[in-house]
């Protein structure tokens, strides 16, 4: 149970891109046709869950032990690069050059995505009284809650009807402008799906 009710408080109720506002840049910028979205979207919900499971027992057997969690954000950004970098090579092998510059494309705007940084930020917060479920939970549900958030602001966008907009509100403030709605949606179903599993 208590997976399950970390799994949906970070997906839907702590939701890193539309409740926490990190990493709104990057779907705002690489999330624009749900083709993408869908491989970005992914490659952000691997990359959060495999820095989750790495950063939570380095964080627990190594940092907070030995007194030195204050570098934790530095060893939680080297095993993000990484991450993204491996991914990235396994998807772009055997494919031609221009999938590969984009998916490497890609992977560079993961790799410094805030998002990616937050599921291990917030599980070393709560590393000393939480357990593995829940530190495996939030960190596959913050992934999880970014793949939904991209992927749902990218099909938005798609289906934005640029014709009916008013010449000032085309592009990016009518993107911000439905970000802000969608952030508002998420805040205002905020508090139940992590109460579901109690």
């Amino acid at each position: 149970m208590e997976l399950l009710n970390a799994l949906f408080t970070a997906a839907l109720d702590q939701n890193l891109v539309f409740v926490q506002l990190v990493g709104m840049v990057s779907v705002l910028l690489v999330a624009e046709r749900p083709q993408d979205a869908f491989r970005f979207g992914g490659m952000v919900w691997a990359a959060s869950f495999l820095v989750g499971l790495i950063g939570w027992p380095l964080y627990t057997g190594l940092f907070q032990p030995w007194g030195i969690s204050y570098l934790a954000p530095m060893a939680y950004l080297v095993v993000g690069v990484t991450v993204s970098y491996v991914i990235a090579a396994v998807m772009a092998a055997g494919k031609d050059r221009e999938v590969r510059d984009r998916t490497f494309m890609t992977a560079s705007v993961v790799a410094v995505n805030a998002a990616m940084l937050a599921v291990p930020m917030g599980n070393a917060a709560v590393a000393a009284t939480s357990t593995f479920d829940v530190a495996l939970g939030s960190s596959f549900g913050a992934g999880l809650g970014a793949f939904i958030a991209i992927v749902a602001f990218a099909f938005l966008r798609d289906r934005i009807d640029e014709r009916l907009v008013p010449g000032v509100l085309r592009g990016l403030p009518i993107s911000l402008i439905t970000a802000s709605l969608v952030a508002l949606a998420f805040t205002g179903v905020a508090g139940i799906a992590g109460g579901l599993f109690v």
